[in-house]
């Protein structure tokens, strides 16, 4: 048989296999107990984007979940890992979340991050793709059935991973809530919110939801027949928004759906190296380009982190993290549970060497590579642009998104003026990040980095100074009917820096009240210091 023959025969069997290989994205899995609605999905897009679900208004779900980063966070912070030092080699990057505070909501110093925003010991894993997992989070500890966090009762006895993943953040000291923050308080909050009262720009379906001044009891009401707002009607809708997010519209859902054109030669031949000497599709089944399961790569040494084990209680799940699907993966800049990476040549570098080099329990599909450059450009080709949905891309229908608040606010807060050294030269320093937004019930101001144990004055104005009396700088107007209040300061008594302090002051839900500004600063009456005090700089409080 001469060549042109067997050619004649081995395509149309080639051809096979490829389409056998090369599937569209399977079917999404919708548990019946929470069938999608466009009522429910639209409360759901209101609550996944907002602000006021967390405990200082400031954090989100789309805070660390963007449509430009392919779901997942376009910060990249450190956390300090095992060994609290940074930087370290056990670092990993997370997502910066909220300053930790007490089970009152009041400011109190965390081991590792003191009084800033902790972060997360993980990378935030894109929210994009969730629907199509048994088991959620990097370690899969958000299972799936989906029980109800009031009564007890099961809801969805599979398929609920969703659910249960929406409200895990709510509840976590170090993203959303203060410590032992309940359900409930989530519960009061949206009972009396605003709707997206911090966010701006808010995209046609959600402004037009809540046009004419609706109210979440009246969301609730259209999405679930009654006015009842409820941890698991929270969830429901948390989720059954993110179910609508179908990116399906990328350059290879158009090849394998027949377009032969929709992917460039480059990215064709990046897709069979995909297929074939990359391995990639060995764990990135296509269609998905996840097979769901948890892997350990060798990345780290297990006792900095032993994921999935941590689960189950199996050995053999030690190191094991899930498998993501590589959709967008394109749009990403922060790459595996650690955030170790941050670009795909990385990424693709780790892998042509067969992995990690932590040899416990690695996988043993991880082998050294052998694909050569051009071969290597082409199928970073295919991952960066052939996976790549541009509705996401460009925030179009269904991927469009409001601008947060916290976008705009600077993080510690409208901090102005200069502050005054008090005792081993700590200048105070004001804790003004909570936006001030009518109806706040968790508004607050703080000061820590003050000498411990002694007592603090909190001055509010309706003016600002610029000024130095008796020696320490002063940012308030002062004998103009401020308001004044004395606090202790908790911290080891006379110790430079350990003294902290909160004020809480719920914001009147008045209206006449928006656009007001006043003016606030910190009085730390210092025996250490020859003026006797210390003052932390001024902090500008706008009503709005």
């Amino acid at each position: 048989m001469n060549a042109r023959a067997l050619f004649g025969i081995c395509l149309p069997i080639l051809a096979a296999h490829a389409v056998a290989q090369n599937q569209p994205l399977p079917p999404q899995p919708v548990p019946p107990q929470n069938p999608t609605t466009a009522q429910k999905a639209i409360l759901g897009k209101l609550l996944f984007w907002e602000e006021q679900m967390s405990a200082n208004n400031r954090v989100a779900c789309g805070t660390c979940h963007s449509f430009g980063q392919g779901g997942g966070d376009p910060r990249r912070a450190p956390n300090p890992g095992p060994d609290g030092i940074t930087p370290s080699p056990d670092d990993s990057f997370g997502s910066p979340g909220v300053a930790r505070s007490d089970a009152n909501n009041l400011y109190m110093p965390d081991a590792v991050f003191g009084f800033g925003r902790q972060v997360t010991k993980r990378a935030s894993p894109s929210f994009l793709m969730a629907a199509w997992f048994p088991d959620l989070f990097w370690d899969g500890r958000a299972r799936t059935t989906f029980v109800d966090p009031v009564s007890n009762t099961t809801m969805i006895p599979t398929g609920g991973a969703l659910e249960n993943q929406a409200l895990a953040p709510l509840l976590d000291h170090g993203e959303m809530a203060h410590d032992s923050r309940p359900l409930q308080a989530v519960v009061q909050k949206l009972l009396d919110a605003k709707p997206m009262a911090l966010a701006t720009n808010l995209p046609t379906d959600m402004a037009t939801a809540i046009a004419g001044g609706t109210t979440y009891p009246q969301l609730f009401q259209a999405a679930f027949g009654t006015n009842d707002i409820t941890p698991s009607r929270i969830a429901f809708a948390l989720a059954a928004y993110q179910r609508t997010l179908i990116p399906n519209q990328t350059p290879y859902d158009a090849f394998v759906t027949g377009n032969p054109t929709a992917l460039t030669p480059q990215q064709q031949n990046g897709l069979n190296v995909f297929n074939g000497p990359g391995r990639c599709n060995l764990c990135h089944t296509t269609g998905l380009f996840s097979d769901r399961q948890f892997r350990n790569l060798g990345l780290r040494p297990i006792a900095q982190d032993i994921g999935r084990q941590a689960v189950t209680g199996l050995a053999t799940d030690a190191g094991k993290f899930k498998v993501p699907s590589l959709r967008n993966v394109g749009l990403r800049t922060s790459f595996m549970h650690n955030g170790q990476f941050t670009s795909l040549q990385q990424v693709f570098g780790f892998y042509l060497n067969g992995g990690g080099p932590n040899l416990p329990n690695k996988d043993g599909l991880l082998i050294p590579l052998n694909v050569p450059p051009p071969a290597a450009n082409d199928l970073i080709n295919f991952l960066q642009n052939g996976l790549t949905d541009p509705r996401v891309a460009q925030g179009l229908a269904p991927f469009t998104r409001p601008t947060l608040r916290s976008q705009l606010l600077p993080e510690g807060g409208a901090l102005y003026g200069l502050g005054s050294p008090g005792t081993g030269g700590r200048i105070p320093l004001a804790l003004a990040e909570v936006p001030a937004n009518l109806g706040n019930v968790d508004f607050k101001l703080g000061v820590s980095n003050a000498v411990g144990g002694g007592i603090a004055t909190f001055v509010l104005s309706t003016v600002p100074a610029v000024a130095v009396l008796a020696g320490v700088n002063v940012n308030v107007g002062l004998g103009a009917g401020e308001l004044m209040a004395n606090f202790a300061l908790a911290g080891a008594p006379g110790v430079a820096g350990a003294g902290y302090a909160t004020l809480k002051l719920p914001v009147p839900a008045i209206p006449a009240l928006s656009g007001l500004t006043m003016f606030s600063q910190w009085f730390v009456w210092d025996g250490g210091v020859p003026t006797g005090a210390a003052t932390s700089r001024g902090a500008e409080v706008r009503l709005f």
